[in-house]
């Protein structure tokens, strides 16, 4: 009976936070359409970027589009009750950033549909027959990435790398890529050790990068799957005193603080995974599903783009004239 109680004043209180003032339909937006947008983890850094560009594309251009943002706080189990409630609440359309790749949502959003509630997926691919998606290539973000520092790194380099999540589908192809376009083509290089860090935390990555300061005097790269994590492992590497204009440091994203440690010579270099574009096709598609002008799932791929200290102005131009550098 405890047991139970709890559970319910559990759930209770997780649609009180998530949908704070969705309970009924507000005279300012009665009538209007509606796009719930769902967030992956707003801790998360690419997640903060990815959904402030959403919800930027729907403020300036569909004014008349009410919308809310919820946050799924990284756990896969609150997303069947956010699409639940969506449902029950009348929602004209779903923008979603899965919690991971590896999370399987077919069912969930195949059901969703057969109710009248269709679901555009940001960040991620997905095939279920119902769901459109806006999304980068993981293999080629890892694979660029990976052949810009084949060219780069030295001689007998001796690398670490970071990895996110065991299994995490993002992680493991850009993995991949790396695979193939840098540890295959320099056999000369030597991977020290390899770590997963749970969810890409920079907090976790810092600790990593002390203990391998600890055990390995010399470091010549870190090889990372986002840039979050590079950047705990550059700021481990200073407090350790290793000289970090030496080393190389290698990510994927290009995010503000990635391009602005490019730009100080410390990252060495990275992968726009452009939310900007992710996030505005995305918004386009959910308004269209919203207005019951598409039903038959579309996909858009962006195009990922190296970033360099030769090139890096366009990039901090780019998160200038979005607003998340001032």
């Amino acid at each position: 009976m405890k047991r139970t109680l709890m559970l319910c004043m559990t759930l209770v209180m997780l649609f009180s936070v998530l949908f704070t003032g969705c309970a009924r339909r507000s005279a300012a937006d009665d009538g209007r359409l509606r796009i719930l947008v769902v967030a992956k983890d707003l801790t998360d850094p690419y997640c903060q970027w990815l959904i402030s560009m959403a919800e930027k594309r729907l403020r300036e251009e569909y004014p008349d589009v009410f919308f809310r943002v919820v946050d799924q706080m990284n756990d896969p189990a609150n997303s069947q009750p956010i699409v639940d409630q969506a449902i029950l609440e009348g929602f004209d359309a779903l923008l979603l950033q899965k919690v991971s790749g590896s999370q399987n949502t077919d069912a969930m959003f195949q059901d969703a549909a057969r109710q009248g509630l269709y679901t555009v997926i940001m960040n991620n691919d997905v095939n279920d027959g119902v769901t459109s998606s806006s999304f980068a290539p993981e293999y080629a973000m890892g694979y660029m990435i990976g052949a810009e520092a084949a060219k780069n790194l030295p001689q007998n380099a001796r690398v670490v790398v970071l990895m996110s999540t065991p299994a995490l589908f993002s992680s493991e192809q850009r993995r991949m890529g790396y695979e193939d376009s840098l540890f295959k083509v320099r056999p000369d290089i030597t991977i020290l050790d390899t770590r997963n860090i749970e969810s890409w935390r920079k907090e976790i990555a810092i600790q990593v990068m002390e203990d391998w300061c600890q055990r390995f005097p010399q470091i010549d790269g870190v090889i990372s799957m986002n840039d979050g994590m590079v950047l705990g492992a550059i700021e481990a590497a200073k407090a350790d005193r290793r000289d970090v204009q030496r080393m190389q440091f290698y990510g994927i994203d290009g995010l503000a603080d990635g391009c602005l440690s490019i730009m100080e010579g410390e990252q060495t270099a990275s992968i726009l995974q452009d939310a900007v574009d992710m996030a505005y096709n995305g918004a386009d598609i959910a308004v269209r599903i919203a207005k019951g002008e598409l039903r038959t799932p579309i996909k858009y791929e962006i195009t990922p783009l190296l970033i360099t200290g030769d090139n890096i102005d366009t990039f901090i131009q780019l998160h200038r004239d979005t607003g998340v550098i001032r």
